[in-house]
């Protein structure tokens, strides 16, 4: 089965996060499928705007697949896994096309980051975000806090990832980890208006503005990746993560 399902609209086409039975958890799969897509969508003419969205209502993405993250057996496992996550977010951020969030349901750690490399957020009254990789003995990888503190400025993006704590929809547009909040049964016109909206605008000029607006994210992502997915690959060696995970599990 596929975890990712494109569907056209014209020139927007539709990228569904198609992994519903695990609330779209990011594995290994999911993000190569992700990878390919974006890599796919960057050639294809007819495109000049892409949604991304899930085909369940319940959850955006509940973030990294805490079963991936059991299943490594060595250091090297993590670090290549940290380095695939920065490798798509850094996929997106140069992509060229504009891109469009839709959060409905909830949207954690690296499922939201997913959403903060798009260049509209759209979230519905049932949307809820949350960053709880610390509970885990967890970090988030690196280009995800890059976005965090982009989006939010650093204090509060420290006290969302130190919190662990949910936000709900209304409190998320506060904070401008969205631009929009609308009605469940609203989010097809709102998409539609703010997808004209955009390709008003020529292709280059979307596709400059997106250059340049990104740009300094993703020079700071590649600089430390590597730094990152070391630190990532260290807590995943540690007996306080292994022993933290096992309790959920349990839970």
């Amino acid at each position: 089965m596929k975890l990712i399902q494109l569907s056209k609209n014209g020139a927007r086409h539709h990228l569904a996060l198609n992994r519903t039975a695990k609330l779209n958890a990011l594995n290994r799969q999911l993000l190569e499928e992700l990878s390919s897509v974006i890599e796919k969508l960057e050639q294809d003419t007819s495109c000049r705007l892409v949604i991304i969205e899930s085909n369940s209502t319940e959850a955006f993405s509940s973030g990294v697949d805490l079963e991936e993250l059991a299943g490594f057996r060595s250091i090297e496992d993590a670090r290549e896994f940290g380095l695939l996550f920065d490798s798509v977010m850094i996929k997106l951020l140069k992509f060229s096309k504009p891109i469009i969030a839709l959060l409905d349901g909830l949207a954690y750690g690296g499922g939201f980051a997913i959403a903060s490399a798009a260049d509209l957020r759209i979230i519905t009254e049932n949307g809820n975000i949350c960053f709880p990789a610390g509970r885990l003995g967890a970090i988030l990888p690196p280009a995800a806090t890059f976005m965090l503190n982009a989006l939010v400025g650093i204090g509060v993006s420290r006290d969302l990832l130190l919190s662990g704590r949910k936000i709900a929809a209304k409190e998320a547009l506060q904070l401008k980890l969205v631009n929009r909040l609308v009605n469940s049964k609203t989010k097809d016109t709102i998409i539609d208006n703010e997808s004209n909206n955009i390709l008003k605008n020529s292709d280059t000029a979307i596709k400059m503005t997106r250059r340049i607006t990104n740009q300094q994210l993703i020079v700071e992502i590649e600089k430390y990746n590597l730094t990152g997915s070391e630190n990532f690959a260290y807590l995943a060696a540690t007996e306080e993560w292994q022993k933290r995970i096992a309790q959920f599990f349990k839970r």
